[in-house]
């Protein structure tokens, strides 16, 4: 009995923090609206980065998946660059290791993922203040973490640039008016403009790296 216990106080806690994480990206889903006005002052930084590492874990598990069954991690076939770059390196390091390259994808993708997430929380911190925004460091957080949950959970799935990247898009608008209190007008503009670019990008250089 004491065994019992003793497994439920250290696999139980993470486990209920993961089913959280999966309860929150069905919010997302289902009522971002609603979700986004009121989680601007749930959870700290770890909890936005604990979620934001259980969704990457998914979607790293998932693009391999995808490559064994004949569909790239391209600009068509995936919806984060992370997976692109993990895609493209992965063959050097099974040349070099011997392990399977499919391995290294995976590996590769949680390893981009956690990259880029300060890169892009800047970014769209620097975005939000030029937009007037008054949130501060960890409503840019937000913002970038759930914006991307479309990307993350589904981003795997064949043909699925455009259609979970324009979600990921769409959901900026609802995070900026509701995290840094963004006009929804200004919101609605900058986030098209990001999705304009990004498409125009692809049109002219077949993609490879996405914003």
């Amino acid at each position: 009995m004491k065994a019992m216990q003793l497994n439920t106080r250290v696999y139980g806690g993470p486990l209920r923090k993961v089913v959280q994480d999966l309860y929150t990206a069905k919010s997302v889903f289902l009522d971002p609206y609603t979700f986004f006005q009121t989680t601007r002052d749930r959870g700290d930084a770890a909890d936005i980065v604990r979620y934001y590492v259980v969704m990457s874990v998914i979607l790293a598990i998932l693009t391999p998946v995808a490559n064994v069954l004949g569909f790239p991690s391209d600009v068509i076939h995936a919806s984060t660059n992370a997976q692109m770059a993990a895609y493209k390196f992965a063959p050097v390091f099974e040349q070099y290791t011997g392990a399977s390259r499919h391995l290294w994808t995976a590996l590769l993708t949680i390893v981009f993922m956690v990259l880029k997430l300060p890169v892009f929380t800047a970014f769209y911190h620097v975005s939000a203040r030029l937009l007037g925004g008054k949130g501060g460091w960890l409503q840019s957080l937000r913002m970038t973490v759930y914006a991307a949950t479309p990307a993350m959970v589904f981003g795997w799935v064949p043909y699925s640039d455009f259609l979970f990247g324009l979600w990921a898009g769409l959901l900026a608008v609802p995070a900026l008016y509701y995290l840094h209190g963004v006009p929804w007008g200004r919101a609605t503009v900058y986030a098209s403009f990001l999705l304009g670019f990004q498409i125009l990008y692809v049109i002219l250089t077949g993609g490879g790296w996405l914003i």
